[in-house]
């Protein structure tokens, strides 16, 4: 009996602090709790055995080829590290937007967008790739033909509203929208850039307002679970419907502009129902997802 092709998910080491890191660790772990072969390939890995291809590998990128093993992975999560027998012709090989090309030669390529191509970091797509996102604002439906959705939310468990009576002042975020001009309401406010989850979850218990420069961060919610009226500072969209019909995630509980407050404020006891729904349905989206790639690249 044949082996259904297994799944090598192209990742960098785990980062609690990583939208993508996370996303990409806990597809494997999603894929594997759903029966399939999925494990991490490490990112800057070179897919031939050998002294010399390992240390091209750690001539790439030392830090995170020193990583592997327990350092690499989060040990909540069912993640393997790929062998180099797991690499086979049949193989399934995963990229998000960011990895240029097809560095491992794969037969077999699916392309997650978890970003949107080209506004942060260039990209290079390679022929007859899949396509998949993670969620509408990730997609260039002129380049992939309008990608499937795939996504796997998951809620850290850091963030819960201590409804403390004593919150003052504001925190911000910058992460991509560093080119944005800074509004005023932050030039006194506290940066949560590079804090750990704990430490971010204390500011957003203690602050009023959370600012997100950044469209896309799943900080904008975490405030919003913690009771901050959580307001992401536009640029992308011309107003709240436009971004939240990319941006579904974020119809409760967030306001797109200073201008939008109330309906964050209103909507806010609706953000932990609306993440729990979605934890759901991105389970539902990989079992999907396997089905595509299964019947089209298997």
């Amino acid at each position: 009996m044949a082996l259904r092709p297994n799944y090598l998910v192209h990742a960098p080491a785990w980062d609690a602090n990583s939208g993508g890191s996370i996303f990409l660790h806990n597809l494997v772990h999603v894929l594997r709790g759903l029966g399939e072969d999925a494990k991490i390939w490490p990112w800057y890995r070179d897919p031939e055995r050998g002294l010399v291809h390992r240390l091209r590998s750690l001539q790439r990128k030392p830090s995170l080829l020193l990583g592997y093993g327990r350092k690499f992975l989060n040990p909540e999560l069912d993640t393997p590290l790929a062998n180099f027998d797991d690499f086979r012709d049949d193989s399934i090989v995963i990229y998000p937007e960011i990895r240029l090309g097809n560095p491992m030669g794969a037969r077999n390529v699916v392309r997650w967008l978890l970003y949107r191509p080209g506004l942060e970091h260039p990209y290079k797509f390679t022929h007859n790739e899949m396509f998949f996102r993670a969620g509408e604002m990730s997609d260039i439906p002129e380049i992939t033909g309008g990608a499937s959705e795939l996504f796997v939310w998951q809620r850290n468990p850091a963030y819960r509203n201590e409804k403390r009576n004593n919150r003052n002042g504001a925190c911000f975020l910058v992460r991509k929208g560093h080119e944005k001009p800074r509004i005023p309401e932050t030039a006194k406010a506290i940066q949560i850039d590079g804090k750990n989850h704990q430490e971010v979850a204390e500011i957003f218990n203690s602050c009023e307002t959370f600012y997100s420069y950044d469209e896309a961060s799943f900080y904008s919610q975490y405030a919003a679970i913690c009771g901050c009226t959580s307001v992401v500072v536009p640029g992308l969209f011309p107003d709240r419907h436009a971004w939240s019909e990319r941006h579904p995630i974020g119809r409760y509980g967030i306001a797109y502009g200073l201008d939008d407050v109330e309906h964050a404020r209103a909507t806010r006891p609706l953000v932990e129902s609306l993440l729990a729904e979605k934890e759901a349905e991105g389970v539902e989206s990989v079992r999907a997802f396997v089905a595509a790639t299964q019947d089209r690249l298997g």
